[in-house]
């Protein structure tokens, strides 16, 4: 009974999946607490459904997995390997076999033969433990990469929604202003029709108004195919449009002065590509180990008979244990351009974790600089909404003291939208900015301190 419950329990073990971890919560990855700074539930609402639905989130994380189960073949090189190969066969024989002058006649007889064959490969060098270790991190580097693919989804779908907002308060916006220029139009001709006014200014006016419609046509051809891309990134089959948060409503995070170049430690691609060094560095070892002997035990545990009936008999049994050395001495330089290979494509390996540091770096300081930039625009473009906002106050008092006409009024109040269509601009790319940001320092929150 005890050998039977060890031996259950050592099957048991041997089935386990090899340097399997515990499976990765890959809802962490969409960092939900940092998109929680944009006070904005219609987004969070739509990154659950991009979670689930995703097709690169998917093959991401099937490539994840794909590398977790490396580990297990791998690691199945440091195990011991059991297999049954028997044979049943009947065996037809001429009178060949001669002791002296006796000769064996003609016979038929069966062979049943059926042995379980053992070997194992005692890992003198470490070479299977230094495969399974590579194995470990090319998971890892797959880790990362889906972690990569996790930030740059959300951060392009973030980017998506928000200009999709954007431009629907954009076109809003528009349809106002075109509503005033039809008017403006309207009352210059009527001027002209007076000889108020020369045939010059009506058709800039004409113009102007052309001038506007061309960009509401544009803009709602980008809103629809901006609203596409994001139905892709949903995972949806529909043409409909997406949900979106009212624009009086957004917030965006507080843009630092300055970041740390630490910072860049993060960023799942100079995580990946350190890993890469390190997995490279293991391959070399391997193939520098390839050049010595390899020793396996083997060994043989069966019954060979000639007739079922006698199969299990005592005088059946077979069994046999060994050893064998393996040493290639010649194979034409494979090992050693293996070798060669491995060692270069460890010298690239560092080259490229040196480049993504620098890399890095660079985009930091690029998406860092170009946050401050649009903040410093955002005030900028307050001021020049404030100051058209007073300048049409003063339109309308003019207007009411009979000081100027009504097309100087509603030419005021054009200059007021346009500045409002700059203002709505300059709101958003200060919110996609902060967005490229968040992607550039590896998708973390920024905005804490300690950072």
């Amino acid at each position: 009974m005890t050998f039977k419950k060890i031996l259950i329990i050592s099957l048991f073990l041997i089935s386990l999946p090899v340097g399997a971890k515990e499976s990765t919560n890959r809802l962490d990855y969409m960092n939900m607490d940092w998109w929680k700074n944009y006070n904005d539930e219609v987004l969070i609402n739509h990154f659950q459904t991009l979670y689930e639905n995703n097709h690169d989130l998917r093959i991401a994380a099937l490539k994840t997995k794909q590398a977790e189960e490396n580990i297990r073949l791998a690691g199945a090189n440091q195990l011991p390997q059991l297999g049954f190969d028997g044979s049943v066969s009947r065996v037809f024989r001429g009178p060949r076999t001669q002791f002296g002058s006796v000769v064996i006649p003609k016979y038929i007889q069966n062979e049943i033969f059926l042995p379980l064959n053992a070997s194992y490969e005692i890992d003198i060098w470490g070479q299977n433990y230094l495969n399974r270790k590579s194995a470990k991190k090319q998971a890892e580097i797959a880790k990362q990469q889906e972690r990569a693919a996790y930030i740059y989804i959300t951060s392009s779908f973030a980017a998506d929604y928000y200009n999709l907002i954007k431009m629907d308060e954009l076109e809003r916006n528009l349809l106002k202003i075109i509503d005033l220029q039809k008017n403006i139009v309207s009352m210059t001709e009527k001027k002209y029709n007076s000889g108020l006014a020369s045939i010059n200014e009506v058709l800039d006016e004409k113009q102007i108004l052309v001038n506007f419609e061309k960009d509401l046509n544009k803009l709602k051809e980008n809103k629809k195919i901006l609203n596409d891309e994001a139905v892709v990134l949903l995972g949806l089959n529909t043409d409909k449009a997406i949900e979106l948060s009212d624009y009086q409503s957004i917030s965006s995070p507080q843009t630092p002065e300055t970041l740390s170049t630490t910072i860049i430690q993060f960023r799942p691609d100079l995580i990946s590509s350190e890993d890469y060094v390190k997995k490279s560095g293991i391959d070399v070892r391997v193939a520098r180990r390839d050049f010595l002997p390899k020793f396996i035990l083997y060994g043989n545990l069966g019954f060979n008979a000639y007739k079922w009936n006698r199969m299990f008999a005592g005088e059946t049994f077979l069994a046999n244990a060994g050893i064998a050395p393996r040493w290639d001495i010649f194979t034409g330089g494979i090992k050693m351009a293996r070798y060669r290979i491995n060692k270069y494509e460890y010298k690239k390996a560092v080259e490229s974790y040196e480049k993504t540091v620098l890399t890095s770096i660079q985009e930091v300081n690029d998406a860092l600089a170009e946050a401050k930039t649009t903040k410093a625009n955002l005030i900028k473009s307050d001021e020049d909404y404030s100051i058209e906002k007073e300048k049409h106050i003063l339109a309308e008092k003019q207007f009411s003291i009979g000081d100027s006409s009504m097309l100087d009024e509603m030419k005021s109040e054009v200059n007021l939208y346009v500045a409002k269509q700059r203002n709505i601009a300059a709101k958003i790319d200060n919110v996609i900015s902060s967005i490229s940001l968040y992607n550039a320092v590896g998708g973390i929150d920024y905005t804490k301190n300690n950072l």
